[in-house]
């Protein structure tokens, strides 16, 4: 999952090496997503609410929108097929809700992993005319009129925000963490690459590891121990309730993917951090029948798969309800409690049309809010 994905038309992200020099090692800060209990000081809980499974589903299709209230941040492309950040506001038409108004926040700029924490817009961003990356912010207010500022320069990756910090990888894919005014730059994570770090609490750290096959690891941050949660390439994990959905590739380089479902509280309940487990031991999964794409994502009982299809989470295994029957290759974008959003492409895997989908509404179809020239 860390390579990019060739089907997904996407700008090609261009990066500058660079090393993090003078940052300091300290712990992780406190993380508010998802709850873990210590009990008796070895045994954890994961429960995770649908507005947090919303959230990680998002951040796995790297957070390429982001909605408050009826405004809707993301990027549009221009005649050229460029880029750019823009603000959209959303109108309630008959047939739901289209996008009427278009404010541009920065031109030639691929951005993603797009936050808000307070009055700020905060994303990661691709000069699409230097290929240079950065972690940028912007006044997400209406009117405000200000230029975005930049808070790291250089390469960087995965940005995510967590108790008002935010965390992201850099150059030599290293974990990092600053103040959300750029200030505070902290190392968290040194000792080897990793991708996709998403945090279960201030002590577990889920990540994909390249130097084991793109497999999913679990790390311990008191003790710095460290396991294989999944073997295999893992493309994209989310958590539901106690449960954790992964997309697994089939063979190596593969993007055909089998849906599985394993519960982390089964397993959390034996997992001793002070020594080794028993290298017997593993994960009971289960998988689904269908292959899928290397992408899902989970709203509600709802799941969104790469491959085009889409179902309720109790026909997962099969993934038989194929919604597709109205001529668009859409893939998801997005997910929020009422609605989704998703790119349309053509068969040069260019995107054509911005698509409006409400789970909850028994219609067929999509709803088009937006067509490409």
């Amino acid at each position: 999952m860390k390579k990019k994905l060739a089907f997904l038309p996407f700008v090609l992200l261009l990066t500058l090496v660079v090393t993090a020099c003078g940052v300091k090692k300290v712990p992780v800060s406190s993380i508010i997503s998802g709850e873990i209990r210590n009990q008796a000081g070895r045994s954890f809980e994961v429960s995770y609410s649908d507005e947090e499974t919303r959230a990680m589903s998002n951040y796995m299709m790297e957070g390429r929108f982001l909605h408050n209230g009826k405004t809707l941040y993301g990027s549009r492309h221009d005649e050229s097929g460029t880029p750019y950040l823009c603000r959209m506001k959303f109108t309630a038409g008959e047939k739901g809700m289209y996008v009427r108004e278009t404010k541009p926040l920065k031109s030639h700029t691929d951005a993603k992993y797009l936050n808000l924490i307070g009055d700020y817009l905060y994303y990661l961003q691709t000069d699409c005319l230097t290929g240079e990356t950065a972690i940028a912010r912007v006044v997400a207010a209406e009117g405000s009129g200000a230029e975005p500022e930049i808070l790291y320069a250089g390469a960087c990756d995965f940005l995510n925000v967590r108790g008002g910090r935010l965390y992201f990888t850099d150059a030599s894919n290293h974990l990092l963490s600053m103040a959300s005014d750029g200030s505070d730059l902290q190392t968290v994570l040194s000792d080897k690459e990793i991708y996709y770090p998403w945090f279960l609490s201030d002590d577990l750290l889920l990540f994909q590891d390249d130097a084991d096959g793109e497999s999913l690891h679990m790390r311990y941050f008191p003790t710095g121990f460290e396991l294989r949660v999944a073997s295999g390439r893992v493309c994209c994990f989310v958590v539901r309730d106690s449960e954790l959905w992964i997309a697994r590739a089939e063979d190596a380089g593969s993007e055909r993917c089998r849906l599985c479902r394993l519960d982390l509280n089964t397993f959390l309940s034996g997992f001793d951090p002070t020594a080794r487990p028993d290298v017997s031991f593993q994960f009971r999964t289960e998988e689904s029948a269908e292959a899928i794409g290397p992408l899902f994502s989970i709203n509600g009982s709802h799941i969104n798969a790469s491959n085009y299809r889409m179902a309720d989470l109790e026909d997962w295994r099969a993934l038989s309800d194929d919604a597709w029957q109205n001529g668009f290759k859409a893939a998801c974008q997005y997910v929020s409690k009422d609605f989704e959003i998703f790119y349309d492409y053509n068969d040069e895997g260019l995107i054509t049309d911005m698509l409006f989908y409400e789970p909850a509404v028994k219609r067929s179809g999509f709803i088009e809010i937006y067509r490409y020239s």
